[in-house]
């Protein structure tokens, strides 16, 4: 059984077993119940958009380092001029 900890700001962290397990990212919305004296987290179902935009969100900064754009728009302003 895993412990934490609640922050002066009243977070807490899950540990990354559990977050591994659950398939909790950042963003992920919870439904917290108060049951029987114990606080019960449930990760809220994802609409369809909701799981799109969670992928493209994991693919943010994946082609950093590459020109191809500037590139590509320098050309076409170049192309644009004759």
């Amino acid at each position: 059984m895993a412990t934490t900890t609640v922050s002066s700001k009243g977070q807490v962290v899950i540990p990354r077993a559990l977050r591994e397990k659950y398939r909790l990212t950042s963003g992920t919305r919870l439904h917290v119940t108060d049951s029987d004296q114990r606080l019960v987290l449930a990760p809220l179902k994802q609409g369809r958009s909701a799981r799109r935009q969670a992928r493209w969100r994991d693919l943010r900064g994946s082609a950093k380092g590459t020109n191809a754009l500037k590139e590509h728009l320098a050309e076409h302003r170049r192309e644009a001029k004759r």
